[in-house]
């Protein structure tokens, strides 16, 4: 079987403790586990004590043959990184906020476009 997992979840909290060591326990026969991103996967594999063998990082993706930009309304000189997610804590918004004031003071040509809700 094969479980995917979505969600960055904590370790200092009672209620995540609890759901690391429920999935510890109900995962022990999967044989394999898909994160949607490398830094999920990262936090799959320490909060569940996984073997990592068998845990792949497989990122979310842009159907490019339904979605194409028209590159005439592109903007020249300027980068746009466009996050679409729910902006929770377990989707790692706090990452994005933490990153964000960084990016932007050092590469003054990056926007940034963020939907989603909480």
């Amino acid at each position: 079987s094969v479980y995917t997992d979505h969600s960055l979840f904590g370790f200092d909290d009672v209620a995540s403790l609890i759901l690391n060591r429920v999935l510890k326990t109900t995962l022990s026969t999967v044989s394999s586990v898909i994160c949607v991103s490398h830094t999920c996967r990262d936090n799959f594999i320490m909060r569940v004590n996984m073997d990592p063998s068998i845990v792949h990082a497989i990122p979310n993706a842009v159907d490019t043959s339904k979605f194409i930009p028209d590159p005439s309304r592109r903007v020249k000189d300027r980068i746009k990184v466009i996050v679409i997610s729910r902006l929770v804590y377990r989707k790692g918004v706090d990452l994005l906020v933490g990153i964000i004031p960084q990016i932007c003071s050092k590469y003054h040509n990056v926007d940034f476009i963020i939907g989603g809700d909480g």
